[in-house]
């Protein structure tokens, strides 16, 4: 299974990188950095495992794909994405 922790590791994701989930329907933006660890801690400081976890933190407690909602700000890139460049 795939972390971020491990995407880390392989040097696909760096620690800091802020990510930004843009829900158009809904007219919000959230934002979160990646820690050294590979948590994701959300705006509101709370610290998550999973891209999934932190989204359906935000998402109402309600089951989401983070992998495919956060985008990496720097590179434009989905964590599906990069998560995919791990298998290659």
């Amino acid at each position: 299974m795939t972390t971020l922790a491990s995407l880390i590791e392989r040097g696909l994701l760096s620690p800091g990188l802020e990510l930004v989930w843009r829900r158009r329907q809904l007219g919000k933006t959230h934002m979160a950095r990646l820690r050294e660890d590979g948590a994701i801690v959300t705006e509101d400081g709370s610290a998550h495992k999973s891209p999934s976890g932190a989204a359906r933190h935000l998402n109402g407690n309600k089951p989401i794909d983070g992998w495919n909602v956060w985008v990496v700000v720097a590179s434009g890139k989905r964590l599906t994405e990069i998560r995919e460049l791990q298998s290659n």
